[in-house]
């Protein structure tokens, strides 16, 4: 079994990538490098995001609603900056993933609009916060030494990258046509809880990115907290690598590939991801404090202890994803 996913994990004649031609293998490794820059992106964008949400839910607990309201007003060009770079990563993903030339020159221009639409509301919130007197000028400090005028340039950034999305779509792609390495269609009926759940898992993978490398430097290793500090880490990185995997390796993978592999993939991951799990709460029972100590410091709103959201969502969710592939793999070999 291992040797099976190992031999088609180094042989280049199992991907889709080595049907391509010289450009064709040029557009797809410009696409796959956006995507893992988008990704980075979007996990600090998206931990960035839930600290000023965790500021807002702790006024609340305090009693003080309108110092949420302004709290959340203020951090508004934060919630924008993560949702345009998450379109942005459906748009590539729409765009790469997509067999029906059609469907995706649609796709394209609908996603780029969204995307300009995100860009172009946080401008004008931003200016319009500025003269207002919201923002005592550009550059305030706080969350971030250069906000508001980080988001204000990343906003920039993106209506950049909308325009081109649209150029593209409607110029470039007729001079240079893109011949995408692609699974099938979506089944229909099946296409809106698929696209939740990819979408659900992704944030979570999203979110164990920002904490994992946040984690490292927020972390408290010390003061009897090692082995549930090492475990939350172990955890985040487990939910971090099973989402890249499963974009940039098994869809890569051709059709017939992806049969023989899943299953086997799949069983390691389950492996990996019950070892994760029972680490994680074999630390848990030896410092029952510690999402409170340790997991606190990363993200306060997902480790409250009357809560605990975290526990549930990034220990689960990668148990959850194998025991399915596992499923998927068996009828497909049974096929």
């Amino acid at each position: 079994m291992g040797e099976m996913v190992m031999k088609n994990l180094f042989n280049k004649e199992n991907f889709l990538f080595h049907e391509l031609d010289r450009n064709q293998r040029k557009q797809s490794l410009i696409v796959t490098i956006a995507l893992i820059v988008l990704y980075i992106m979007a996990g600090f964008t998206f931990m960035n995001m839930l600290y000023c949400f965790a500021d807002a839910v702790g006024s609340i607990v305090s009693g003080s609603a309108d110092v949420m309201i302004k709290d959340l007003t203020r951090s508004v060009p934060i919630f924008l900056s993560f949702f345009m770079t998450l379109w942005t990563i459906l748009l590539l993903h729409a765009f790469y993933r997509n067999v029906n030339e059609e469907r995706r020159q649609r796709s394209l221009r609908k996603n780029a609009i969204a995307i300009l639409a995100f860009a172009g509301v946080n401008i004008l919130y931003i200016l319009g916060g500025t003269i207002s007197g919201k923002y005592l000028s550009l550059v305030e400090g706080s969350p971030s030494p250069l906000f508001p005028l980080d988001a204000l340039l990343y906003s920039l950034l993106f209506v950049a990258i909308g325009v081109f999305a649209l150029i593209y779509a409607k110029k470039l792609q007729v001079k240079y046509p893109y011949a995408v390495p692609s699974r099938g269609p979506i089944v229909t009926r099946a296409r809106f809880f698929y696209c939740l759940g990819v979408t659900f898992w992704m944030l979570v993978s999203l979110f164990c990115f920002g904490g994992f490398w946040m984690g490292l430097f927020i972390i408290d290793f010390e003061h009897g907290y090692a082995a549930y500090s090492i475990a939350l880490l172990f955890v985040y990185f487990v939910n971090m690598l099973f989402f890249p995997v499963w974009e940039l390796y098994y869809n890569e993978l051709k059709e017939e590939k992806r049969k023989e592999v899943l299953f086997p993939l799949a069983l390691i991951a389950l492996g990996v991801s019950l070892v994760s799990t029972i680490f994680y709460f074999v630390a848990l029972g030896l410092n029952l404090d510690g999402p409170a100590n340790v997991g606190f410091g990363v993200l306060p709103v997902a480790f409250a202890a009357s809560v605990n959201i975290a526990t549930l969502l990034v220990v689960l969710t990668p148990v959850i994803v194998s025991i399915i592939a596992v499923v998927k793999g068996a009828k497909m070999r049974r096929r």
